[in-house]
């Protein structure tokens, strides 16, 4: 500034000085000093000196391991192994009781202690009560801090994802951020940096690398290198962190960088916007241990109400293997419980109807009774028209499951690879992950609703065949004059003896079934 327009100011600042333009030059003028306290040898007569970029390099070089680090350990896209790091974190502040509990929450053990456990209701309400006390530690002063040295965590990634190369670029166009570049900085016009100084005191102001966040990012540092893990190693993060509090603290202050976005938007008085962490991890992780506990327990009762029916399948297939199912079938329903909360919740029984379907009520066995129907001479026309209803319905059982199997093929209603396609997704965006729930829990309900219908059609059948079974010894029915006569007849006489050996196996598939349906009392004849 000259001489002469120093003077002007002087004596504009004694007689004018309700101006605003005097008022805002003043205003503008004291920024400048201050800055200059603040910040020497960033700012020059409206222009950013070469050592404010040198201070954002800093910042560039020393996020890059820390970028690395986050974005694999807490930061990561993959939700679930985001979680797990979180996890790990927040297991410090538990007593020893409950990192007990938690790390007795295991599926496996948990699925061990349930089979040995007398009542299982018993022992599932048991576990409520451990989760319960789990989760309230999660209220206490310790996980507070704990919880807010992870929302610096979170700060500290976001800073680390800043666009420092777009920024440093606009002081020497030819900068490189790798190899061996000696950047050639110029001086640039303030007004030039304006977006780029709001978006980083958007992300920098009120960072604080504190003990605590320093032993947070060695404890992930640490759990994620594992075997690899050297003190060494370590140090350099160490020595990372500790620059980047340097500038945090001394060089790109939160002050420093309020004066220059003020100066950059002529506006003595702008307040620019800064991010909020507020990541509330200790409800989500009670939330996730709760939903964990939930879901466990469905697998539970699940899996143990299979193994203990296994034994009747066994007996009820000669211990061959069942048939093969599509879609709803075991090999999806591994993915979706290794991955997911949701799962397949009755693959056992589907398998166990396709299987029984196919083997009992085949093309000889549906021979025999249609010729009943066609030509039994029945006494009771009521007795005709319910017997022939349940036969057509069983006729078309087969037809029916695979027709619910077709649609899981592509483009079908439930289509597999839609599904694995949602497991995958899901551990990016949890939106994916409640599409996938919505989409198992219409897949269960429609398995559930052919169980129920096909089993029940069995179940009326298997009424109809005891009698059937009893009556063809005799020499004259009492329902069908003639039903002996069908029944060992040349055509027939194979059907019915395969019938009558296969029949008291219907009652096994019966007893299997109603662990999952509800139908009538199985008769004992």
């Amino acid at each position: 500034m000259s001489f002469i327009q120093s003077v002007i100011e002087f004596f504009q600042s004694i007689f004018q000085a309700s101006s605003p333009e005097v008022k805002k030059r003043q205003e503008k003028r004291k920024l400048e000093n201050d800055l200059k306290i603040i910040a020497p040898g960033f700012y020059k007569d409206g222009m950013v000196q070469p050592n404010f970029a040198e201070a954002l390099r800093v910042l560039s070089i020393n996020t890059k391991p820390i970028n690395d680090l986050l974005s694999s350990t807490m930061c990561t896209e993959d939700i679930g192994r985001n979680r797990r790091f979180e996890e790990q974190l927040l297991l410090t502040g538990f007593d020893s009781e409950a990192q007990s509990i938690i790390q007795n929450m295991s599926y496996e053990v948990r699925k061990e202690k349930a089979r040995e456990a007398k009542s299982l209701n018993r022992y599932l309400e048991g576990e409520h009560r451990e989760v319960e006390k789990v989760a309230r530690q999660l209220n206490t002063p310790a996980f507070a801090k704990i919880e807010a040295v992870m929302n610096k965590v979170k700060q500290l990634n976001d800073i680390c994802k800043y666009n420092y190369t777009s920024t440093l670029r606009l002081f020497d166009p030819n900068y490189q951020s790798i190899g061996a570049y000696t950047p050639e900085y110029q001086e640039i016009a303030i007004d030039l940096l304006e977006t780029a100084l709001m978006d980083l005191y958007y992300v920098v102001a009120d960072m604080d690398i504190s003990v605590a966040v320093y032993n947070a990012l060695c404890a992930l540092y640490q759990l994620y290198h594992r075997t690899s893990y050297t003190e060494r190693r370590s140090n350099g993060i160490e020595e990372n962190l500790r620059k980047l509090q340097g500038i945090f603290r001394h060089v790109l202050t939160k002050n420093a960088l309020l004066a220059m976005i003020k100066l950059a938007k002529r506006d003595p008085d702008y307040v620019p916007q800064k991010a909020v962490y507020e990541g509330n991890y200790r409800k989500k992780y009670a939330d996730f241990l709760e939903e964990r506990f939930n879901v466990d327990e469905k697998r539970l009762k699940v899996e143990i109400q299979d193994e203990q029916i296994i034994a009747k399948v066994s007996e009820l297939f000669g211990g061959k293997a069942m048939m093969q199912t599509h879609g709803y079938n075991n090999e999806v329903n591994t993915q979706l419980k290794q991955s997911t909360p949701a799962s397949f919740t009755l693959v056992l029984p589907f398998q166990v109807l396709k299987t029984f379907v196919f083997q009992f009520y085949e093309d000889g066995i549906k021979s025999l009774l249609n010729d009943i129907v066609i030509e039994g001479l029945f006494n009771n026309p009521a007795y005709k028209t319910d017997f022939s209803a349940v036969v057509f319905a069983c006729n078309d059982s087969y037809e029916r499951i695979t027709e619910f199997e077709k649609k899981f093929l592509r483009g079908g209603e439930f289509d597999e690879a839609l599904i694995t396609g949602l497991i995958h997704d899901s551990h990016k965006d949890s939106s994916f992950g409640v599409k996938l729930k919505d989409m198992v829990d219409g897949v269960n309900r429609a398995v559930k609703k052919l169980l129920q219908d096909e089993t029940n059609n069995f179940f009326q059948l298997n009424k109809i065949l005891s009698d059937i079974v009893i009556e063809a010894k005799k020499v004259s029915s009492d329902s069908i004059t003639n039903l002996k006569v069908l029944m060992i007849s040349s055509r027939n006489r194979d059907k019915a003896e395969q019938l009558e050996v296969q029949y008291p196996l219907w009652k096994v598939f019966l007893e299997i079934m109603k662990n999952y349906v509800i139908i009538g009392n199985i008769e004992k004849k």
